[in-house]
């Protein structure tokens, strides 16, 4: 994009700021007014008319002010923006609401989605922490009758595995405490490749060699770091957004409403979004028509990893309207994103 003269610059810092305050088209006067530019509205028409040309903001009808384009957020999140921190009360507040849940992770979890809607007022997503692999903690097999028996896996991240063993012959409670004894001992902290190369070097009984069986393929599976889920929260926060109560004809504002219903309710669109992020690039910005989702095309997504690479991870971010507040949710989502990578090495979850 060819570099925007000063003056350009100011004129779209205050247009895109206005927009995303009063969600309504900005007239040249209004911009004049309220943010003292020290130009003529002559001017400041002038100048929109060059920034209208290079598809940074648009007219929506005759004699109606202008609007940002997804290229225009994009510019004013890139240069113009002015990235706001959360002040000293919020981030004590926060850090007082996860000590009370202490090392309970999956309350991290909603914990964190929940002070992300709250603060932004927005719809906030969040992956629960999984391994890049599959490691064993500890497992257990319980007897639930003569031929059949249930195993429970502990991995290393914390996630919990459950499986159901078909036997050839009856065996006791004691016989399974015994083998699951003995496996635990060889197994504890491999993975599914490790425990495979394991099986080629020893001689194990046949219920032994099931259960290492069932173990490798239970971990096999967990090799996807964002899981099939997510959290949301604040769903309701993205409705009551001017988009879509109020601007518009009532059947295109429906239509966004479905739009963005669908895209909070596949699960997997989290996982598929992860393919484009970079463990090194922090807090990213994707902006409506950046992404390939037709459904996400009147919102935007501020999205980063938490975690380290090669450990236990996933996903946190915001969705709303292309009219966010980016400075301040690029500030939260990366604030939210330190806390869960402390908490996760302060609990051992690294």
């Amino acid at each position: 994009m060819t570099p925007l003269s000063q003056r350009k610059q100011q004129i779209l810092r205050a247009l895109v700021e206005e927009y995303i305050h009063t969600a309504t088209p900005v007239a040249s006067e209004a911009l004049v007014r309220k943010y003292g530019l020290g130009f003529s509205s002559a001017t400041v028409r002038h100048e929109l008319a060059g920034l209208e040309e290079a598809n940074l903001i648009y007219q929506p009808h005759t004699s109606a002010g202008r609007v940002p384009t997804d290229l225009g957020y994009r510019y004013f999140v890139e240069h113009l923006m002015q990235e706001s921190a959360l002040s000293l009360d919020e981030q004590r507040l926060i850090r007082h609401q996860f000590y009370q849940v202490q090392d309970q992770l999956d309350q991290w979890v909603r914990l964190t989605a929940s002070v992300m809607a709250r603060l932004l007022h927005s719809a906030a997503v969040m992956t629960p922490p999984r391994s890049t692999e599959g490691r064993l903690k500890h497992f257990e097999v319980l007897s639930i009758a003569d031929l059949s028996a249930y195993m429970v896996l502990v991995l290393m991240d914390g996630t919990v595995k459950q499986q159901r063993l078909l036997l050839e012959i009856p065996v006791s409670q004691e016989e399974l405490s015994d083998i699951t004894a003995h496996l635990n001992h060889m197994l504890e902290g491999k993975n599914a490749v490790e425990i495979n190369e394991l099986l080629t070097t020893r001689d194990l009984a046949p219920l032994e060699r099931l259960m290492a069986t069932t173990i490798i393929r239970i971990l096999e599976q967990h090799g996807d770091t964002l899981g099939d889920m997510f959290y949301r929260e604040g769903v309701v926060n993205i409705l009551e957004q001017p988009e879509y109560s109020r601007m518009g004809p009532e059947e295109e504002r429906n239509e966004r409403v479905r739009k963005v219903l669908e895209v909070l309710e596949q699960n997997r669109f989290l996982p598929a979004l992860a393919s484009h992020l970079r463990e090194s690039d922090g807090v990213q910005v994707i902006i409506g028509g950046e992404n390939q989702w037709d459904q996400m095309k009147d919102v935007s997504l501020v999205v980063a990893r938490y975690g380290r690479e090669g450990k236990v991870g996933g996903l946190l971010g915001v969705i709303g309207p292309t009219r966010m507040q980016y400075g301040r949710a690029i500030a939260v989502v990366r604030y939210m994103s330190q806390v869960m990578n402390e908490l996760l090495e302060e609990y051992g979850y690294e």
